[in-house]
């Protein structure tokens, strides 16, 4: 037992002794949790303390230089090039394969078409060479970039289409390029479009001089080409008018081949009227014939038969300033004396005239074209000197054309589908006095002939380059600074 208390006390001495040490531990514990706490609560005021990074030597590599063979470059192949292709600006590339090898065109429709030359293929493309516009050398690379294709002039002399030019956008097309209609370049092939109607009578014509005098004219010119000398007409007043109006407008050569009635006073008895033969009537219906068929070549030469009203006129007015002279001899004749030679028939048999005579020729052409269409006359504002050019109708809607102020113009289209204050603008000619057909219209009510729709105002700043008629677009050229710089605009004419 007592072993067991000494061991007890021995045991009891050893835990005393441990807990002083572990006050001591305890104490110092303390003292060092204070301390860290006071160092952590002046971090931010602390100076920093720098230790220089630890040196390190890279392992060395050893260089090893490769030389790459170039990539192989070859010549296209051309089968990948051949098709029709169209920058949506008029302009085309044509490549196909022949029995010899490949063709090519190339038309930039504003500068140049080259249709003759070699073709060849490079590693960058398909080349072409030919000749410029001034027979020197020519050559142009087509290649292709990014998701289209492009024309590049690699060699030229010619300044409007330098070296180095390239013209972007091309695009594989179906090759329709909406009929290109240029009235200066017709085609050679035979028509057989349009028939001569000799008796024709606008809409017009009717309105100013009413039904009985149109009925008259068609009944004048059955008689003519009957061989008779007589004809229904309602009385002298009608007789009158219809004898010196009718003919020049609706059948030129007829002044040439009849007169009045060797009565004049009383030309008409009992609703029948009388006329006379200058050439024997045989001759006369052989030379209406004649006539006609002259009418009619120009007519197939110049129109196509499914063109529209608009498309007509247009191509008129073009083949009338690139085709006819004005007749100044004549016009300055006429300040010295009265002449009479002058007529509708004459111009298209000479291929000169003076406004009378222009205007009449274009109307009639239309007329028998199956428009409607008759001749203005107007007075200048600064002299009032008279002068007559043509007035159309299209889509119920009156317009006035100049052509022989479209004579010699280079196909400028100012002078094209006007209003009443376009016509006044161009050389002053005032409103006020205008009068349709002849100056029977001044003195018998007829339909209001305002021309106040202002449809065609683009064309009028613009030359006459060409037009399609799939797609109806008129392409023009405008002059757009003093140093023959141009830029080139299109006119939609759908539903016209």
């Amino acid at each position: 037992m007592l072993h067991q208390r000494t061991g007890f006390r021995e045991y009891s001495c050893y835990n005393t002794g441990m807990k002083k040490n572990m006050k001591t531990i305890i104490v110092f514990l303390c003292a060092a949790l204070l301390l860290t706490a006071c160092a952590g609560g002046n971090q931010n005021t602390a100076e920093p303390i720098e230790t220089a990074p630890a040196e390190t030597t890279a392992p060395e590599i050893a260089e090893e230089i490769v030389d790459l063979p170039e990539p192989e470059r070859v010549p296209v192949d051309l089968d990948d090039f051949a098709g029709f292709y169209d920058d949506g600006s008029y302009d085309f590339v044509t490549i196909e394969k022949t029995e010899d090898g490949y063709a090519m065109t190339v038309e930039l429709y504003r500068l140049i078409a080259l249709e003759e030359g070699t073709v060849s293929a490079s590693e960058d493309g398909v080349v072409y060479r030919a000749v410029d516009a001034a027979g020197n050398p020519m050559t142009v690379l087509f290649y292709r970039y990014g998701e289209t294709y492009a024309l590049r002039v690699d060699e030229s002399t010619w300044d409007p289409l330098e070296a180095g030019t390239v013209i972007y956008n091309f695009v594989p097309s179906t090759g329709e390029r909406g009929d290109l209609i240029d009235p200066n370049d017709l085609l050679d092939a035979p028509h057989s479009h349009y028939v001569f109607q000799p008796k024709v009578c606008s809409v017009y014509m009717e309105e100013v001089f009413g039904k009985d005098m149109c009925d008259a004219w068609l009944n004048l010119v059955d008689a003519v080409l009957a061989g008779e000398d007589t004809f229904a007409c309602k009385d002298q007043h009608t007789y009158d008018w219809m004898m010196g109006q009718f003919p020049e407008h609706c059948l030129p050569v007829l002044p040439e081949l009849i007169d009045y009635a060797w009565d004049r006073e009383h030309s008409v008895v009992d609703g029948v009227g009388s006329f006379t033969y200058r050439v024997p009537p045989e001759e006369a219906k052989a030379r209406i014939e004649e006539f006609g068929e002259m009418i009619e070549g120009m007519l197939n030469e110049i129109f196509e038969d499914d063109w529209t009203d608009f498309e007509k006129a247009l191509a008129l007015y073009v083949y009338f300033a690139e085709h006819y002279v004005y007749d100044y001899e004549t016009y300055w004749e006429m300040d010295d004396h009265y002449v009479n030679y002058t007529s509708c028939y004459r111009f298209f048999m000479t291929g000169i005239g003076i406004c009378h005579e222009i205007s009449s020729a274009y109307s009639y052409l239309l007329l028998q074209a199956g428009m409607q269409a008759t001749t203005m006359s107007g007075n200048r504002a600064y002299d009032q000197a008279g002068h007559q050019w043509s007035f159309v109708r299209l889509n119920g809607k009156n317009y006035h054309i100049d052509p022989t102020y479209a004579l010699g113009s280079s196909d400028d289209l100012r002078y094209f589908l006007m209003t009443d204050e376009k016509r006044e603008e161009e050389d002053c000619y005032d409103p006020k006095t205008f009068y349709a057909v002849s100056h029977y219209s001044r003195e018998n009510p007829h339909p209001d002939y305002t021309a106040d729709d202002e449809t065609f105002r683009t064309l009028w700043d613009l030359f006459f380059e060409a037009f399609y008629h799939k797609t109806h677009i008129v392409l023009g050229r405008k002059s757009i600074g003093d140093f023959g710089e141009w830029t080139y605009e299109e006119f939609d004419y759908t539903g016209y």
